[in-house]
């Protein structure tokens, strides 16, 4: 009857809610002149120290509410076990048995809307650093003449699993040269929070919110 509360937060992770730990990547060389670029978003997201300590703050708050909920569940438990005292079908059973089944209804629907309200922050979040990203893109762009930017995703293949060796076989990027891998240079601008010029941008000089 009590609602499985720990299947709920599982049901956050699986779904990307929680930090996923950073993959180890290796020290990029000289940056070659070429109008083509690629950045490995993933990457810059993993690596990203706002964006890491937004999902920290997030993850916090995930786990106060589960331990809320645990709590609720273990008094709903609690209080079930009061129905040995009855008789089934009597009336002193049926009102027991009809309070728990609204209680456990009520967390039912407050997990729910907390598992919704935790995904729309963690959207707002990634929303919120890709916007800043693609600022750094675009200025940087315009900088050293790169008219194409590729996203793409260097965690090696892990032969052993299906899911990684699809997305490498989905990759755009069959090949790169190293020199054309901008992601330590966006990494740089975002977590040095650098001011871009105003010439560079439509609009006045803008110092990306930290």
């Amino acid at each position: 009857m009590t609602t499985s509360i720990s299947t709920a937060f599982r049901a956050l992770a699986l779904l990307g809610l929680l930090a996923v730990p950073a993959a180890a990547q290796q020290a990029q060389p000289a940056q070659i002149a070429s109008p083509v670029a690629i950045l490995d978003l993933p990457y810059l997201f993993r690596n990203h120290q706002r964006f890491k300590q937004m999902d920290e703050v997030l993850k916090q708050e995930i786990g106060a509410a589960e331990q809320q909920f645990l709590g609720e569940q273990k008094s709903l438990k609690d209080e079930a076990s009061k129905l040995g005292e009855f008789r089934p079908n009597t009336p002193e059973y049926k009102q027991l048995e009809e309070s728990l089944a609204r209680k456990d209804a009520d967390i039912q629907l407050r997990v729910n809307v907390m598992r919704k309200n935790f995904a729309e922050k963690k959207a707002k979040n990634y929303f919120e650093i890709y916007q800043e990203v693609m600022a750094y893109v675009s200025y940087h762009a315009r900088q050293t003449g790169v008219v194409l930017v590729l996203n793409f995703n260097g965690d090696p293949i892990d032969g052993s699993n299906p899911q990684s060796v699809i997305q490498g076989l989905n990759s755009t990027v069959l090949y790169k040269h190293s020199g054309v891998d901008i992601t330590p240079i966006i990494l740089d601008l975002c977590n040095r929070g650098v001011a871009i010029p105003q010439e560079t941008v439509n609009g006045p000089a803008q110092t990306l919110p930290r």
